[in-house]
C-alpha cells in the first residue's frame, strides 16, 4: 500500500477522480480481502469494479453488490454492515443522488462508521448524462 501511494505522489496522473479511484480500489482490493463493494446501478460510470470483482450471488459468495437504483437502501445496508464489523464496505453513486441516500450518510457519520463512499460526477460540465444526473 504504502509503495502505491508513494508512486502517486512522485509522479501525480491527470486522470478523472473517478479512474483515480478506480486505481486505488484496484491496487487495495487484493490486500483487503474484508473490502465489499457495490454501486447504485452506476458500476460502469463510477468505476466501481475491479479485477478481484465477483457479484454476491444466492450464495452470498462475492465482494460486490448491485443495488439498483437504491441510494438510501445501498448506504443504509452498508451501515449494518459496517456495524456488524468483519468487513469494509464501500458504496457508489453520482453525487447528486447522495440527497436520497442524505439520513444514512449522516447516520454513518455519527455513528464514525468505518466505510468508503464514493461520489463522482460532481461537475456541472458533465452533460452527457443530463440535467437530472447533475
Amino acid at each position: 500500500a504504502n509503495e502505491f501511494i508513494a508512486k502517486l505522489q512522485a509522479n501525480p496522473a491527470k486522470i478523472a477522480s473517478r479512474k483515480a479511484s478506480q486505481n486505488a480500489i484496484e491496487a487495495f482490493g487484493p490486500l483487503l480481502p474484508e473490502f465489499l463493494g457495490g454501486s447504485a446501478d452506476l458500476a460502469p460510470s463510477n468505476l466501481t469494479l475491479w479485477s478481484g470483482s465477483k457479484a454476491i450471488n444466492e450464495d452470498a459468495a462475492g465482494n460486490y453488490i448491485h443495488y439498483g437504483v437504491r441510494e438510501f437502501g445501498m448506504t443504509a445496508i452498508a451501515n449494518g454492515i459496517a456495524l456488524h464489523g468483519g468487513f469494509l464496505p464501500y458504496t457508489s453513486t453520482f453525487l447528486m443522488f447522495v440527497e436520497y441516500a442524505r439520513n444514512a450518510v449522516r447516520m454513518a457519520a455519527l455513528m464514525k462508521q468505518r466505510q468508503v463512499m464514493v461520489y463522482t460526477h460532481d461537475s456541472i460540465g458533465l452533460g452527457e448524462d443530463g440535467p437530472t444526473h447533475q
